[in-house]
């Protein structure tokens, strides 16, 4: 049950274990760009079990069932949208860490390792601001991670904010 103020969203639990299968995601329209005058997002965020699961917190171009980003072995980054920046944590990589992300115009942005993971049952605060731009810069829990992002997203794009992920599992996530 989701006290006041918060969304509760469950994966699906297939062993098929991919967005399209096991996505949750929550996102509004396509209506906001950084051009003109920068964007802020932040969220509060909680995972019940933070193994086998992926998990993209930010904005992105597209208003479909669409993990934006992915990560497998070798931390290798996998950009689904052309234009989304934002914080991912995918336990396919090699390195279960929350890393920022960004990619413009379908030219991937080079990754960051925040050094720093989700909690089970426990809310990290996530919150990213872009210039207008396209410059991004990002906090975990209140503190600056990591270095200035250029070219994290294209300014002009029109984007919308996003919560999502999928449980890479035969078993839901919270």
């Amino acid at each position: 049950v989701a006290a006041l103020g918060t969304v509760a969203m469950t994966t699906g639990d297939d062993a098929a274990a991919s967005m399209a299968v096991n996505g949750a995601q929550l996102f509004l329209s396509l209506q906001w760009n950084a051009s003109t005058g920068g964007l802020t997002f932040e969220a509060r965020v909680k995972v019940d079990d933070i193994t086998t699961v992926q998990i993209f917190v930010g904005l992105t171009d597209t208003l479909s069932l669409e993990a934006p980003f992915t990560m497998g072995a070798g931390d290798a980054l996998t950009s689904n949208a052309t234009d989304a920046v934002g914080f991912l944590f995918d336990t396919a990589a090699d390195t279960d860490k929350i890393w920022l992300v960004g990619v413009a115009n379908n030219v991937d942005a080079t990754s960051q390792n925040s050094a720093l993971a989700y909690v089970n049952g426990t809310y990290r605060k996530l919150r990213l601001t872009v210039t207008s731009g396209g410059v991004a810069t990002f906090w975990i829990d209140d503190v600056k991670i990591g270095t200035t992002m250029a070219a994290a997203v294209t300014a002009s794009v029109n984007l919308t904010p996003y919560i999502g992920g999928f449980s890479l599992a035969a078993a839901s996530r919270v």
